[in-house]
């Protein structure tokens, strides 16, 4: 086996671009030897009601793709690149993946909401391989969508890609940052109607394990985490985000009406102080539709599973 020491994964969201270099090993195991997560939000224009990729989504991406190139030279292996939802959903996306491969070399793959799942299960499986046999709910709350997945043995029983995403709605409801109650309801409103086909075919379900991986989620647990004193929780489990914890960390979250003030709240990191509430709620209002009582925070998700298809075409190709 021709082995590469290192891969990286470039994984371009609808809020983010987030890249990863991982150590691999002759055994196939890896680790992460370098993360890098650079804020810049795709496609936020729209043009006949539908979203695009302005002149500057186009620059930008390009210099920040060039930018990571350098770094994965350093470390002397590749970039695989997937776009979500941000990219899969502008009227221009075509032109887009032309202009980074011309001017950067760099092929991106848009992935369906469908692949998309798909990659965020196989990469629990692989992190929670000993309950294999169980029933997992996986959730990924993204900038532009949400990703359900249920699975059970290996095989994916369910899956459901939502428009539902922090970015999403919080350009929707709370467009300048601003927390208004209205708003907030109307948000919990539109939220609980588009996830009616999910409930509906998940409510009934037995599941073992409910797990997640994605800025909301970590971001809350954080939150309950760095505050529990004022919050008064206690025996706090770090790979789990309860119920109570949740709706603890969401008035807290709340309460704070303004970007800068919720900037000051311990915890937070300040470049998600504007989209944290709707993905807030989009979280909490998942609790209760699904009655789940917690999540377990797992660390792998998106590009790990990537990164395991990767190692699998490799071997193959041997």
């Amino acid at each position: 086996m021709n082995f590469q020491q290192h891969k990286a994964i470039l994984d371009i969201g609808s809020n983010s671009f987030h890249f990863v270099i991982y150590q691999i090993e002759k055994d196939k195991s890896f680790s992460v030897i370098y993360r890098k997560r650079i804020i810049y939000r795709l496609a936020l224009q729209k043009q006949n009601g539908k979203s695009f990729l302005s002149e500057k989504d186009f620059t930008q991406a390009e210099r920040i793709i060039l930018e990571l190139i350098e770094i994965s030279n350093s470390f002397l292996c590749m970039i695989t690149a997937t776009a979500t939802s941000a990219v899969r959903e502008a009227t221009n996306a075509h032109d887009f993946l032309m202009h980074i491969k011309k001017t950067t070399g760099i092929s991106i793959e848009i992935l369906s909401g469908e692949r998309e799942a798909y990659l965020i299960y196989k990469a629990i499986l692989y992190s929670e391989a000993k309950v294999l046999s169980n029933n997992i709910l996986c959730l990924d709350i993204g900038g532009g969508s949400t990703e359900f997945i249920l699975g059970s043995s290996g095989k994916i029983l369910f899956v459901e890609s939502l428009k539902l995403g922090a970015v999403r709605l919080s350009s929707r409801f709370f467009p300048n940052g601003a927390l208004d109650q209205n708003k907030i309801d109307e948000s919990r409103v539109f939220i609980r109607t588009e996830m009616l086909p999910v409930r509906e075919k998940l409510i009934s379900e037995k599941v073992d394990l409910v797990t997640g991986n994605s800025g909301t989620i970590h971001a809350m647990k954080a939150l309950a985490w760095t505050n529990f004193a004022e919050l008064n929780l206690i025996n706090q489990d770090e790979k789990t985000l309860t119920r109570e914890e949740l709706n603890k960390s969401v008035e807290l979250l709340l309460s704070k009406k303004t970007i800068n003030e919720r900037k000051t709240i311990p915890g937070i990191e300040p470049d998600r102080a504007d989209i944290l509430p709707a993905g807030a709620i989009i979280l909490q209002t998942i609790f209760y539709e699904l009655n789940l009582l917690g999540i377990y925070l797992s660390d792998y998700s998106l590009r790990e599973g990537k990164l395991l298809e990767v190692l699998e075409s490799d071997e193959s190709q041997c």
